[in-house]
């Protein structure tokens, strides 16, 4: 995540509600904003007087209990699929929204006055809000923090519930998972895909595990003990030992290179090849594991 860039003020319309919030841009070149969304006192005296109803009315009316603070995603013209297609993949995998991937608020329409000043079009930006999950990105995590065998079972779970749901990720780097206490979340899904039949989610699993281990050769670079020798795979899957050393306290974050992988990613199959781009169009059937199928 790149530092916070004030981005002045958004015009949200969100359902029956509309809204001016201020917005920062948290990622460099690309539309995604961290909103600050003003007090709504109709939430406030529903909560007072009326807290039996707002269980229900939150899932009804969802624009008028948001939390103080909210992700804003913009759709990006030139990447009008990738929008799309996460949507789909939020809705598809809503009974994992809040714990392991962030929660979909919905979709709203953004203006900008300033900047349509300079636009030829004048019509809203359609957009999605998301939770804004206070939590570390895996690639911001210290070489020895990644090792920790909790970490390695968390990114197994998530490939696990994934795979259950019949969806792969498509887009599998440290950035894109975070931790959250004791659990791992997953974001960004734009370039997610049905789980075809002939591709597991091991393949991103080993090329996460990938990436550890070139952070894991970088930090030994700078005089750290190996991290994640205790990461092994069979065929069953993804096996962790608990035996892993992490005597440095040298924290170590180095842009991410394609020079080569250490021992342990050197004992792994390299995966040159990368899922195709499958949109997520409707009536799209997911296989999950066990012959599932959902819609």
């Amino acid at each position: 995540m790149e530092d916070d860039e004030d981005c002045g003020t958004k015009d949200i319309q969100f359902g029956f509600r509309r809204f001016r919030a201020p917005a920062k841009r948290i990622y460099a070149n690309r539309n995604v904003f961290l909103l600050d969304v003003p007090p709504n006192p109709i939430a406030s005296w529903l909560l007072f007087w009326m807290p039996q109803l707002v269980c229900w009315l939150q899932r009804l009316l969802p624009e008028w209990f948001l939390p103080t603070t909210v992700i804003l995603k913009e759709r990006n013209p030139t990447k009008a699929d990738d929008y799309e297609n996460e949507i789909d993949t939020y809705l598809h995998l809503r009974s994992l929204q809040g714990t392991h991937i962030p929660r979909l608020f919905g979709e709203v329409t953004v203006s900008d006055p300033h900047a349509q000043r300079y636009r030829i079009s004048k019509r809203p930006t359609p957009a999605i809000l998301l939770e804004n999950v206070e939590g570390v990105s895996l690639y911001n995590l210290p070489t020895e923090e990644l090792g920790n065998p909790d970490l390695l079972r968390g990114l197994k779970d998530i490939y696990n519930l994934l795979t259950e749901k019949g969806v792969v990720h498509g887009d599998p780097k440290l950035h894109n998972f975070l931790r959250v206490d004791q659990r791992i979340v997953a974001i960004d899904f734009e370039l997610s895909n049905p789980l075809p039949s002939d591709i597991t989610n091991e393949l991103e699993l080993r090329d996460l595990v990938s990436e550890i281990a070139q952070r894991e050769k970088q930090a030994q670079g700078a005089g750290s003990k190996r991290l994640v020798s205790g990461v092994y795979f069979i065929e069953g899957g993804l096996q962790v030992r608990t035996d892993l050393r992490s005597s440095s306290t040298t924290t170590y974050n180095e842009q991410r290179g394609d020079e080569g992988l250490s021992t342990l990613g050197a004992q792994l199959p390299k995966v040159y090849s990368r899922h195709g781009r499958v949109g997520l169009r409707p009536g799209t059937i997911y296989g999950g594991r066990g012959g599932e199928v959902e819609r």
